[in-house]
């Protein structure tokens, strides 16, 4: 068999859904299923995930996918995911799940957190001594939001104390698909650094760090083994085999969680290309040459997937996320009062109202911030909100702001990215479920001031860089080959005629934070 005649069976584990994709070596996608996955809000800031209902949502659609080309089964030669990243699953010895999986979204540690990192001379909330030390060797420190492994651990072992005493391994949602996978316990050198326990000076050598572990109060038998992004973990086990109808010699390839992945699929693999992908969140991520961190925006370059570099990575919290909320909650809300029937394709027709709506929504500013915000600012107590709104404006303007708002705070975050980065971006790859949409893409060229070039299939861009990985993994590609094989659909250059408004909106944009960040704190800071 040829290598054009094998394929990779690719993961991604979204937020909303899991999707699974066949790829060919040349990137190109044989067909994807998409299975959707249920999200738990609960009080206080909680957000989890049931890990038994995300495996079942990538078995039903790898299922559906195999069932469409039954001959295509024995031309699969590796299996690979991409998961979002930043989540806690505690298992026993078992690999049994003691409780639903705390996601990024969840905030329920942030206490324990601040509790922990904080000491007698103090630098936005860090023991100065404590802060130094986990930026020297890891390049970063854990978030006083909470949002991340650390604190997730924290929360359960002061809030949960019986299943902390049951946790055989702390895994994040890559390393738990990896476990129900092959059975192995590891960790990627990617998804390990939201534990802030290990040392990633040289990135070739990710390893955990005896002080950091103690200073972290979690017991060192609880984390995982850690391995690279491309190492080969072995065969599937037999009962996924079965399942699934696939040889048994099929190769399981550690892969990535969601930016690390999205970076390799996006086709932006060379040192200062930036890509953004537009999801239910967003982010800009860039690859470097070099570790650095960046206090006052929040920043820093981490290990990726590439084993001898760095990831700049700025996540926004919520992006497309805003325009489901838009559609949910406040245009076909289906309640007994007001029940609307949506359009068949309702994005389509967002799309469609924002190309007719005046750029700068007839002065309408909304700002995405609808479950705080990571960066360029980590603030929890920050909210959404539509701003300057009159009688004239309509529902359209509401549209196009909601957009324009989303690429708003993408401009606040390239600022910081790059100035980090020593140098201005050039064109940048959109990618995601969101740039899928041609208006979507002309705002934020407009608005950044820089050209966006949209990737052919973007909302395959997370599995497509997981099956990437497992070709460079298998021997089979080296990463150098991948930029020439990735496709665009379209270029949009910046409209100058749009400059001069987007620029004086985007100094209010960022005006309305600064004036309002204290009031959102008193709004929110006893609500938890």
């Amino acid at each position: 068999m040829s290598d054009q005649d094998k394929y990779v069976l690719a993961i991604d584990l979204g937020t909303s859904s899991a999707k699974v994709g066949l790829f060919s070596a040349g990137g190109e996608a044989f067909g994807w299923e998409v299975e959707p996955v249920p999200l738990y809000l609960l009080p206080n800031g909680g957000a989890e995930q049931d890990p038994g209902e995300w495996w079942g949502a990538i078995t039903a659609a790898s299922k559906r996918l195999l069932g469409k080309a039954p001959a295509l089964r024995d031309a699969v030669i590796a299996i690979c995911a991409s998961t979002h990243g930043y989540g806690i699953v505690p298992v026993d010895r078992a690999g049994n799940c003691l409780m639903r999986a705390m996601i990024w979204l969840d905030a329920r540690g942030a206490e324990h957190v601040r509790k922990l990192v904080a000491g007698p001379l103090q630098i936005a909330g860090y023991d100065v001594a404590k802060l130094l030390r986990w930026i020297r060797l890891t390049g970063g420190a854990p978030l006083l939001s909470g949002k991340d492994d650390f604190g997730h651990m924290l929360f359960i072992k002061r809030e949960r104390p019986e299943i902390y005493r049951n946790t055989f391994k702390f895994l994040d949602v890559l390393d738990y698909v990896n476990f129900r996978l092959t059975g192995r316990y590891v960790t990627t050198c990617d998804s390990v650094v939201a534990r802030w326990v290990t040392d990633n000076r040289d990135p070739e050598r990710i390893v955990y760090h005896d002080g950091l572990i103690r200073a972290s109060t979690i017991d060192r038998d609880k984390f995982p083994d850690i391995c690279r992004s491309i190492d080969v973990l072995g065969p599937l086990q037999a009962r996924v085999v079965d399942e699934l109808g696939l040889k048994r010699e099929v190769q399981v390839v550690a892969g990535a969680f969601d930016i690390p992945a999205a970076a390799i699929g996006s086709g932006a693999l060379s040192n200062y290309a930036a890509h953004i992908y537009l999801g239910t969140s967003s982010w800009i991520a860039v690859h470097l040459p070099f570790k650095k961190t960046d206090l006052f925006s929040t920043m820093a370059s981490l290990p990726c997937a590439i084993p001898d570099r760095f990831l700049l990575m700025a996540a926004q919290e919520t992006a497309g996320g805003n325009l489901t909320w838009l559609r949910d909650n406040l245009l076909y809300h289906d309640d007994a009062l007001l029940r609307a029937q949506k359009p068949g394709d309702f994005f389509a027709a967002l799309n469609e109202v924002a190309a007719h709506t005046p750029a700068g929504s007839h002065g309408l500013i909304f700002t995405p911030w609808l479950y705080g915000e990571r960066a360029p600012v980590d603030d929890g107590w920050i909210r959404a909100g539509i701003h300057n709104l009159s009688l004239e404006n309509t529902r359209s303007d509401i549209v196009r702001a909601v957009m324009e708002g989303v690429a708003f705070n993408t401009r606040w975050i390239l600022e910081p990215v790059e100035k980090f980065c020593g140098r201005a971006m050039g064109a940048i790859n959109m990618i995601g479920g969101g740039a899928n949409s041609a208006p979507w893409c002309q705002i934020h060229a407009d608005v950044l001031n820089r050209p966006t070039r949209q990737v052919k299939d973007p909302v395959l861009a997370n599995a497509r860089g997981a099956a990437l990985i497992a070709w460079v993994g298998l021997g089979l590609l080296s990463f150098a080959d991948i930029p020439e094989r990735i496709k665009y659909q379209n270029e949009f250059q910046p409209n100058p005629g749009n400059r001069d408004l987007y620029d004086r909106l985007f100094a209010e944009f960022v005006n309305l934070y600064k004036q309002n960040k204290s009031i959102y704190e008193r709004l929110n800071r006893n609500r938890r």
